[in-house]
């Protein structure tokens, strides 16, 4: 695997054996990270990688200037590979690996955040891809987004996923068989709500 863009482009890791995840191809790593990039939704974010694989897509987001990220992944042996690989990349301290079942409900490892994430890949084997709105609303409802969080969703091309009630469709591309729909977290946020990361 390599890193495709920012400070750390061109940048090798490891990963889990091949038939333990799906990695997002490089084109696809270079033309997400390049449309985040535009519209200046990388630099400063704080990122949480749903499905997370081999973590490129959350070390890309750090190599491009995201504060930090949280990658939850459901098996135990690809968490420790995203481990090695952040120590690698020398990304150990802005990355932490969460092991997690993302078709169970969200609340007690969302709890635990350190802060509202502004930045979510979302990236489920094909065939849940029914999961991502119901996972979406749940971290919403456990306080888990910031207000406006922007949400990539990488899915089948001829199976987009639906969108719970609170995020927009933001835009759409093709890469093949490969599509991702960019979403905005637009629920209204509570003014005197504080961001769980604030004393």
């Amino acid at each position: 695997m390599r890193i495709v863009g920012g400070a750390l482009s061109g940048r090798r890791f490891g990963g889990p054996a091949s038939d333990a995840t799906r990695p997002t191809s490089e084109r696809v790593r270079e033309a997400i990270g390049s449309a985040l990039d535009a519209r200046g939704w990388i630099a400063g974010a704080r990122v949480l990688d749903l499905y997370a694989g081999t973590g490129a897509m959350a070390f890309e987001a750090l190599s491009r200037g995201a504060l930090d990220a949280v990658l939850v992944e459901s098996a135990r042996r690809v968490a420790r590979a995203i481990e090695e690989s952040a120590v690698e990349l020398g990304l150990a301290a802005r990355a932490r690996v969460v092991v997690a079942d993302l078709d169970a409900p969200p609340a007690p490892w969302a709890a635990r955040l350190e802060a509202r994430a502004s930045l979510v890949f979302v990236d489920p084997p094909y065939a849940k891809v029914a999961r991502v709105a119901p996972l979406l609303a749940a971290l919403a409802a456990a306080g888990a987004l910031a207000p406006d969080a922007i949400v990539v969703i990488e899915h089948a091309r001829r199976h987009p996923p639906d969108l719970p009630l609170g995020f927009d469709e933001v835009s759409r591309y093709r890469y093949g068989d490969t599509a991702v729909l960019l979403a905005c977290f637009t629920a209204p946020s509570d003014p005197d709500d504080t961001d769980p990361a604030t004393p």
